[in-house]
């Protein structure tokens, strides 16, 4: 059965970042370039990304295969959602766009399997080994490691944020500064003083809860930044490292070879 190791870690209450990368594009192989190259999460992304059933269990199993966590966002708080990917053997889920407390505990009740939440028990799915452990250890173990991530990205979610962090089971909760800059009327600044403010005023909160905090960023100085800062983890996506990869390389040496761009 699988061991979460984000989870051990902050279970262990270790004082390093970790870091994440989000893949939307079925791709196995970018899931094992990422493992090999040191990330500690993938983040196999349901909401954005253009993935089947059969990708997400694919890329899980490569995530596991190169020994890094992997966790999938859904598209919603829809249970059913939920379930599919669990079932696929996901360590967990990001859930965006979480504004009410009655969200959050469908979501837990989603994730976990009674008497925790109400998660529908099917024993021959990839997540519990088709069958092969006992089923009371797996139900046990399925509990203990799943982990929980839900996203505060609008200004509703901004005026529930007490209710909501407060709800139990919550692992994690993850800031997208971009979306939360578009819901409170300031176009994709993130570095606006209120968006600044909102930031600052959900890792408070969720300290208070005993939730980690997680944050999306664009880059190497985001990154830098916001593990500075006390992100417990920090993410971006696969596409921003491939343009800059792409951007820099390009530009280095055609500019080296005396060819204009």
């Amino acid at each position: 059965m699988f061991k979460n190791k984000l989870k051990a870690t902050f279970n262990g209450n270790s004082l390093e970042t970790a870091f994440g990368v989000f893949i939307g594009f079925p791709s196995t192989q970018l899931v094992e370039m990422a493992g090999y190259n040191g990330f500690d999460v993938i983040v196999i992304d349901n909401e954005h990304g253009m993935l089947s059933a059969e990708n997400i269990e694919h890329m899980v199993i490569a995530s596991e295969n190169v020994g890094v966590t992997p966790l999938v966002r859904v598209s919603s708080s829809s249970s059913s959602e939920i379930l599919k990917v669990m079932d696929r053997g996901a360590h967990g889920v990001h859930v965006p766009q979480v504004e009410e407390k009655e969200q959050v505990k469908q979501i837990v009740d989603a994730v976990k399997y009674p008497p925790i939440g109400k998660r529908g028990a099917a024993f021959s799915m990839r997540a519990a080994q088709y069958g092969i452990v006992p089923i009371h250890e797996y139900l046990e173990h399925a509990n203990q490691q799943s982990l929980i991530c839900i996203h505060i990205e609008s200004s509703k979610a901004m005026e529930n944020l007490e209710e909501i962090l407060s709800v139990e089971g919550i692992d994690m909760v993850y800031i997208g500064p971009t979306d939360l800059s578009v819901s409170l009327g300031f176009g994709g600044r993130i570095d606006h003083p209120e968006v600044l403010k909102s930031i600052d005023k959900i890792y408070e909160t969720a300290r208070k809860y005993g939730v980690k905090v997680g944050i999306h960023t664009k880059d190497k100085a985001g990154a830098k930044a916001r593990k500075e800062w006390g992100a417990d983890y920090v993410c971006l996506t696969i596409t921003s490292l491939i343009n800059h990869s792409f951007k820099e390389y390009i530009t280095e040496v055609k500019s080296e070879s005396g060819i204009s761009l």
